[in-house]
């Protein structure tokens, strides 16, 4: 039972390690290839869930977001009733906390800032999604809805998959277009590029936290 799960566990992670190096190697050769080749990689990244009303809406912080687009789009859930609070991941922009303008945001868009809660988390990948996650079910939230950008959703969901970490919370993953990220001809963009050579590097950086970290982490969590 048990070591058939880890055996498994051991598995995904090592098919997920041969799918990365899969990727950099077409990424490398990529001016070589088929426009539809390359357009069918980047959808490679997407990951959605089915969205149904929750108990809050939580937005990670994506430095590249310089224009807020992913809080705008949590302000629409919010606005829908998907949500009963936006969760923001906070930060300091050039002395300003990120929750204080997303605030700002939200009073221009009438949007009740009231309902914008704070989540404060260190560390990298897994490690720092494992220190979200403790954090949201202290406050007794059971249904979540993660606002992420096209090009993560698919990282976020292995970070965040509910039925695999064994938690007392359903994350659901919204993937989001973004204007600063072309999916459709990213290689021909050298910021697109950018961003999915950076998705490449945390996908493969979550599968070594994975390797050290997740087999302890998922026997803690099922001591609990």
């Amino acid at each position: 039972g048990s070591q058939g799960g880890i055996m498994n566990h051991r598995g995904m992670a090592g098919c997920g390690c041969l799918i990365i190096i899969l990727i950099i190697i077409m990424l490398f050769t990529g001016a070589l290839m088929h426009p539809i080749t390359l357009r069918f990689l980047g959808t490679q990244f997407h990951y959605g869930d089915r969205i149904f009303t929750s108990d809050a809406i939580f937005v990670p912080r994506f430095p590249e977001d310089r224009n807020g687009e992913l809080y705008a789009a949590s302000f629409q859930d919010f606005s829908a009733g998907n949500g009963k609070a936006i969760l923001v991941e906070d930060d300091t922009v050039l002395g300003t906390s990120i929750v204080e303008l997303v605030n700002k945001m939200a009073k221009a868009r009438n949007v009740k800032d009231d309902g914008i809660k704070r989540i404060s988390a260190s560390g990298e990948g897994l490690v720092k999604a494992q220190r979200v996650k403790e954090q949201i079910e202290k406050q007794g939230l059971r249904k979540i809805i993660i606002i992420v950008p096209d090009y993560a959703s698919r990282r976020f969901h292995l970070m965040y998959d509910s039925a695999r970490a064994g938690g007392k919370t359903l994350y659901l993953i919204k993937p989001v277009p973004v204007t600063y990220f072309n999916r459709d001809k990213w290689w021909k963009d050298s910021g697109s590029r950018g961003i999915l050579a950076e998705e490449i590097f945390s996908i493969s950086h979550y599968y070594l936290q994975r390797f050290k970290y997740g087999e302890k982490e998922m026997k803690d969590r099922e001591k609990r």
